[in-house]
């Protein structure tokens, strides 16, 4: 008798089992319905290339893997004679070195004077292009000491094209920020420009909005609680994103602006990361 009623539990868990499962699903890996595991990480800063600059020595790196098409996070490390330079006025200027002509940001609005913790003279840069195509560029570092004369050290950098530019018609928005997206609150920030055929124009005075998903697989996903970007000048559109997992996302970004459709892309295959 107690074999018997084993049996009965036995066939009547699994019957509970099966009636768990998806109907698209016909065994039972729940595991394959979950989200891939994010890849190696490409944040941090990357060494681009090391130059002399007269007296002194100059390390760039860029974030995210290298450098890339749209707002590439920049980093100068300098010494004179094997010391660390903490002090100095830094100005960075990006030229594209091939394809069609492309306007290119200063890096920086004010240049910074005072190296961080690290040693890092840390600035931002622009590397846009009317479409997606891979670029060549030439970023100069200026560098003026406190006490001495300017210095230039000039890089050649290729900008690979990866999720970080993207293009509706003749608007690109770049994401800015976060270089590390990770579960929690982020400040998520994107750069608008219009490609007048000449130059790279920031555009402002749009309506923005957001929507993040991740594809859980098996035709389910979900979103994540956010606020609404609000401009915040210079092309800029910022807001929080509250990610609930770590994973691969996907991240929609519209913006309206009179007299012309929606403009919508998608940032695909950014990844978000545990604290």
């Amino acid at each position: 008798m107690t074999h018997r009623f084993q049996l009965v539990g036995l066939v009547a868990a699994l019957a509970l089992i099966a009636g768990c499962v998806p109907d698209n699903v016909s065994d039972f890996d729940f595991k394959a319905l979950q989200p891939p595991a994010p890849p190696p990480e490409l944040t941090g800063d990357v060494l681009v290339g090391n130059e002399s600059a007269g007296p002194l020595t100059v390390e760039l790196y860029a974030d995210r893997g290298g450098a890339h098409l749209g707002m590439n996070a920049l980093s100068a490390r300098i010494a004179r004679g094997g010391a660390q330079q903490t002090n100095a006025r830094i100005t960075w200027t990006a030229t594209p070195t091939d394809g069609p002509a492309a306007g290119v940001e200063l890096a920086t609005v004010d240049p910074p004077t005072q190296a961080d913790a690290e040693g890092f003279f840390r600035g931002e840069a622009f590397l846009l292009t009317p479409d997606t195509t891979a670029r060549s560029f030439e970023i100069t570092v200026q560098i003026t000491p406190l006490d001495g004369a300017t210095q230039e050290a000039t890089f050649a950098v290729d900008a690979r094209n990866d999720i970080w530019q993207q293009i509706s018609d003749d608007l690109l928005i770049s994401w800015v920020s976060p270089a590390r997206p990770v579960v929690g609150a982020n400040t998520f920030e994107v750069a608008a420009h219009r490609w007048t055929g000449t130059t790279f124009e920031a555009v402002d005075g749009a309506t923005p909005s957001l929507s993040p998903y991740m594809d859980m697989g098996g035709g389910d996903g979900h979103s994540t609680p956010f606020t609404e970007p609000t401009g915040v000048g210079n092309g800029r559109y910022r807001s929080t994103v509250d990610f609930i997992m770590s994973g691969g996302w996907e991240m929609g970004v519209s913006l309206a602006l009179p007299g012309r459709p929606t403009d919508t892309i998608r940032f695909v295959g950014y990844t978000v990361y545990e604290p």
